[in-house]
């Protein structure tokens, strides 16, 4: 186990191109697992590899358990890696592919028996152990990588997209236990992937990048509630928060809808921050459907939308919807589309329909529209 520090840490390829991993700075506690995840290209992977010694570091530091090992041999620095492509050796069994680091130190045949033992149980590999890789399915293979690293008894796991070749039903199954390996063992981990559901249900903290920049770092639940900025509110989330530029500030209240009649409810505290303009962002469950038709419900303060698609996923569904524009109104709906989940038993959304839909009173959440950095934190 170890704590890990990442000190204006930079990886620079190109000289004449912004840094692939730009100063992040970030502190990992001991037993911590924190996921990096962001869009491709975002440098996640290179930060890890980073760590792992796999890139050398160009500018600042990375420290594992307080000591610099920016120049340390990848193979010095005691951090287990799991990579996307499993890298077992074909010729080997499982058995075979997990003792083979430990073969290479020298430890006594039994310690190594006990070990791949160990690892092969916890991993339920036992009827696995004398196959080849070509005999196994790729989830099965992607335990034995685990179980390679396992053995190790490593400070560091990294895990660098370990599940996107994975079916989606195996990626759910195997992603849990990853997560319930890792609390069992309590190894510092970091783990690599683009796919924000997989950020949201395993990491203890989640660490968002974006063209080598750290975005933000918090728990999942506070990240997902208060972004940092309208690039995390956009990413995190399935399907994203809905953004919308160019809302009207009036004494202190941010004003929607046909003659600015619907109060978004802007905090007091956060009115100040702001002159005549603001960004909002509204998740799809803070949406609030208040009416149909072509004409706003009677005493009702709404906006409408046209919807252009709607998404049945069994327990829940969402409908994307168009803005219908206002005569008059600066308002812009960010990349296009209002993202609603439906409450059960509505059957009745269709495509075409015109729904009247307002944010649910505390629904919204407020960026300034120059630095796109959410009110909360200026």
């Amino acid at each position: 186990m170890a704590t890990i520090e990442y000190r204006q840490a930079s990886r620079v390829y190109d000289p004449t191109r912004p840094a692939a991993v730009n100063r992040i700075s970030l502190s990992i506690e001991d037993g911590e697992f924190l996921v990096l995840v962001g869009p491709s290209g975002s440098g996640k992977s290179t930060a890890m590899r980073m760590l792992a010694g796999l890139e050398p570091i160009d500018e600042g530091a990375v420290l594992i358990d307080g000591k610099d090992v920016s120049q340390t041999r990848a193979r010095d620095r005691d951090v287990a890696m799991v990579f996307q492509s499993y890298a077992l050796y074909p010729n080997m069994t499982a058995r075979q592919n997990m003792a083979f680091a430990l073969e290479n130190a020298r430890l006594p045949k039994a310690v190594i028996a006990a070990k791949v033992q160990r690892a092969a149980d916890m991993l339920e590999l036992g009827p696995l152990l004398d196959k080849k890789p070509s005999a196994m399915s790729g989830g099965q293979r992607q335990r034995v990588a685990m179980g390679r690293s396992i053995v190790r008894d490593p400070k560091v796991f990294c895990l660098d997209e370990p599940l996107s070749n994975l079916d989606a039903k195996l990626r759910v199954s195997t992603r849990a236990q990853i997560a319930a390996l890792q609390r069992e063992l309590g190894v510092t981990t970091v783990y690599v992937t683009h796919d924000q559901t997989e950020a949201m249900t395993m990491g203890d903290r989640v660490a968002v990048l974006q063209d080598g920049v750290l975005q933000q770092v918090d728990t999942p639940t506070h990240l997902y509630e208060h972004p940092g900025n309208t690039f995390v509110a956009g990413f995190i989330g399935s399907p994203g928060m809905t953004l919308l530029d160019g809302v009207t500030v009036r004494a202190g209240r941010a004003l929607l809808g046909r003659d600015h009649g619907l109060d978004l409810g802007l905090p007091r505290e956060l009115a100040g921050k702001v002159a005549d303009a603001v960004i909002v962002g509204v998740r799809p469950e803070a949406w609030q459907i208040v009416g149909a038709g072509e004409e706003e419900p009677p005493g009702e303060a709404a906006v409408p939308v046209r919807v252009a698609l709607v998404e049945r996923l069994g327990a829940e569904a969402f409908a994307y919807c168009d803005a219908v524009t206002t005569p008059g109104s600066a308002v812009g709906v960010r990349g296009g589309r209002v993202a609603i989940r439906l409450e059960k038993g509505a059957a009745q959304i269709h495509v075409g329909q015109i729904l009247q839909v307002r944010p649910a009173p505390g629904g919204c959440s407020f960026f300034d529209p120059v630095t796109e950095i959410n009110l909360e934190y200026l």
